[in-house]
C-alpha cells in the first residue's frame, strides 16, 4: 500500500514520534493539529498541515481525508491532571474520532490505525475507557481495514507523578504492588508504523521492562526526590467523589488514575527505552 498519510493528533507526545518516523522514511504526510504550537511542532516534517478541532465535524474537517490512503490516529484528550485542552473525553475521543472516521470512509480511506488504550474493552464503568471503547466499536462495525493498538501506558503519562516529586510528594494508591509494562512514545511510535499497512485488529502493547507501580516511584525519588505516600485504596476511592462537586473532567481522570495504577496493565513486550532511561533523559524544567 502506498499513498499519502494523515496522522490526526500530530503534535502529541505519540503523534509527533510517528510523524517523524514517517518523514525519515519518505512518507508523503498531512498533520492534523489542534493548536498553533502544534503546527509549529509538525512543520518541520509537512507543509501539509490543517489546524483544526475535529469534534466539530464538517464545521472544520470536511475532506481532511480527500486524498488520503491511510489514517493514523493518536488523537486523544490527555489524562494528565495537571493540563485540560477544554474538550471532554467524549468530544476529543469518541466524536473527533468518528468523525474523521466518516470522513475516511466518504474519500475512500483504505486503512484506520487507532490509538486506543488498554482495557478499553473491560472497564467501561469508567469514562475515559468507555469513550475508547464507543470509538471501537464504531471502527470495528464500519467495514474499513483497521488496527486497534491498545497500550498500557506511556512513560510521559507518568509525569504527573514527576511533578508531585517536585512537590516533595510521590502518591500511590494501595502497597503499589500492581504490575505494569509502561512505554516511551518513542517505542510506541514504531509500533504504530509496523502497522501502517496490516496487522492484527487488534493488539495490547507494553514497553520491554515490567515494574510494579511501587519500583516506579522509587526510580521518581531517585531521580528528583521526594517522599513515597502510600494512600489506602478506600480513601482513594472516597477522594474521587470530591470532585465532581468542582470538576467531572478531574474526577474522570482521578477514578481513572485509581484504577490503573491497582491492576496489573501489562502488554505485548516491544521496544528498548527502559523507564530508568525515560527519566535520566527527563528535563525537570519543562515540567510545571
Amino acid at each position: 500500500m502506498s499513498g499519502k498519510i494523515l496522522v490526526a493528533g500530530a503534535s502529541g507526545a505519540l503523534g509527533l514520534e510517528v510523524v517523524k518516523i514517517l518523514h525519515e522514511n519518505g512518507h508523503d504526510l498531512r498533520g492534523l493539529v489542534f493548536t498553533g504550537d502544534g503546527a509549529e511542532k509538525v512543520a518541520p516534517y509537512t507543509q501539509d498541515i490543517w489546524q483544526a478541532d475535529a469534534s466539530k465535524g464538517n464545521l472544520e474537517i470536511k475532506d481532511i481525508t480527500k486524498g488520503i490512503t491511510t489514517v493514523i490516529s493518536a488523537l486523544g484528550k490527555s489524562v494528565s491532571l495537571f493540563t485540560d485542552r477544554g474538550n471532554s473525553f467524549l468530544e476529543t475521543d469518541f466524536y473527533a474520532n468518528s468523525n474523521l472516521l466518516d470522513d475516511a470512509l466518504k474519500n475512500g480511506v483504505e486503512r484506520f490505525v487507532y490509538v486506543s488504550i488498554k482495557g478499553a474493552e473491560e472497564a467501561t464503568e469508567f469514562e475515559i475507557p468507555k469513550v475508547h471503547r464507543m470509538f471501537e466499536d464504531a471502527l470495528e462495525a464500519s467495514g474499513i481495514d483497521y488496527t486497534i493498538i491498545r497500550p498500557v501506558g506511556f512513560f510521559s503519562g507518568l509525569n504527573d507523578l514527576a511533578i508531585m516529586a517536585k512537590r516533595k510528594l510521590i502518591p500511590i494508591i494501595g502497597d503499589g504492588s500492581a504490575k505494569t509494562n509502561s512505554i516511551h512514545q518513542k517505542d510506541l511510535a514504531e509500533v504504530v508504523v509496523k502497522y501502517l499497512e496490516t496487522g492484527p485488529q487488534v493488539i495490547e502493547v507494553g514497553g520491554p521492562m515490567i515494574h510494579t507501580r511501587k519500583e516506579m516511584a522509587e526510580m521518581i525519588k531517585n531521580k528528583i526526590g521526594g517522599k513515597i505516600i502510600e494512600v489506602p485504596e478506600k480513601v482513594a476511592e472516597w477522594g474521587m467523589f470530591l470532585p465532581e462537586m468542582v470538576d467531572e473532567d478531574m474526577s474522570d481522570k482521578l477514578k481513572y488514575f485509581k484504577h490503573i495504577t491497582t491492576q496489573d496493565m501489562i502488554g505485548e513486550k516491544n521496544g528498548s527505552i527502559t523507564f530508568e532511561e525515560y527519566l535520566r533523559d527527563l528535563d525537570l524544567k519543562e515540567l510545571p
